[in-house]
């Protein structure tokens, strides 16, 4: 084994390019994960004004939307392998464990307990569970998984899509409260059974990309540019003036549901033109560790400054710690590879 093959090897660079892989799924996961650091560094620097920032709203305006919906895709293959115990007992170490764990590593290392004692700390984790993600997706896959096995026993294949859809309703109906955040579960899952639908008809999707890269081209930036998070958007108050605020919200809600999956669109057009550079591969790799990333960043965060190019910098030094601590601690090891990331091999 030459010394490159050695390096490669380390940095589990031949897991990232092995074949089987989606390696555009993995570069939209590497691409999102550095958005999602790029947006946690402007919110870090500047929580009171980070909504009126552009570069922010651009990339907040989908990039969570997207990991639920590429973390929906996944689910098809699974339903056939797993009983639903089975699934959730794998779930449940892929992301509680690590949910677990690092709250608590978190309670330590932010001197929570000179403020807050650990039972309290522990029923505010059973309230709030915290990294919030894990959580969010958990549950998510849950509901879907369910529905989905439900269907397969009973033998109820040609209404699969009217079940998976009705769990969409019935999510966005039932649960509105902050409690065990089912407030966020209400938000994300319409985006997670996206993907499991996208994955479905994939070869349909294929098909048409090119209409749906277009249509993502000129529609994106135009609504990308009014988003602002869980506030209205820019319009919001012309369209007042002009219908009654019922009918307003009901556009509001249509218009986050057509940026966010606009988003997605676009930022994958962006990518295949990048496909044969070395940014792509960097993504790719990136991609493979992107949960990794997304649990322990936070630690490297730098408050830097209020300017776009310090926010780059801050960024780009919390992308190197999370990756050095992925690569040298956190998948190093096998009990890192559980307690860390949920990965029981």
């Amino acid at each position: 084994m030459t010394l490159i093959d050695k390096i490669k090897a380390f940095l589990y660079v031949d897991d990232a390019m092995a074949g089987g892989r989606n390696h555009h799924i993995d570069a939209l996961k590497g691409m999102g994960i550095i958005m999602v650091i790029f947006c946690h560094t402007v919110s870090f620097n500047d929580p009171a004004h980070f909504n009126a920032y552009l570069p922010f709203r651009v990339l907040d305006s989908f990039v969570m939307q997207l990991f639920f919906f590429l973390s929906g895709l996944i689910l098809f293959s699974q339903v056939r392998k797993y009983s639903l115990p089975a699934y959730l007992k794998k779930n449940a170490i892929r992301l509680l464990v690590p949910l677990f764990v690092w709250s608590c590593i978190g309670y330590v290392l932010h001197q929570t307990y000179r403020n807050v004692d650990f039972p309290r700390f522990m029923l505010n984790l059973a309230i709030a569970p915290n990294p919030w993600f894990l959580w969010v997706l958990f549950l998510n896959s849950t509901i879907l998984f369910s529905v989905l096995k439900l269907v397969e026993v009973r033998e109820w294949n040609r209404w699969e899509n009217y079940f998976v859809i009705a769990s969409i309703l019935l999510v966005r109906v039932a649960l509105s409260t902050n409690l065990f955040l089912l407030s966020e579960v209400r938000l994300y899952y319409p985006y997670y059974a996206a993907g499991f639908f996208a994955f479905k008809y994939y070869d349909e999707l294929k098909a048409r990309r090119n209409l749906l890269y277009a249509a993502a081209v000129v529609l994106y930036p135009v609504l990308a540019v009014c988003y602002i998070g869980y506030a209205f958007p820019i319009f919001y108050p012309y369209l007042l003036q002009v219908t009654n605020e019922k009918i307003s919200r009901l556009i509001v809600s249509v218009y986050k549901y057509a940026v966010a999956f606009s988003g997605i669109a676009f930022w994958s057009f962006v990518l295949e033109r990048l496909r044969k550079t070395k940014l792509y591969l960097f993504l790719c790799w990136t991609g493979t560790i992107s949960l990794e990333i997304f649990v322990c960043h936070d630690l490297f965060i730098a408050r830097l400054g209020n300017s776009g190019m310090l926010y780059v910098a801050s960024t780009l030094l919390a992308l190197a710690g999370s990756l050095a601590l992925s690569l040298l601690v956190i998948k190093r090891f096998r009990i890192t590879r559980l307690l860390l990331a949920g990965q029981n091999r």
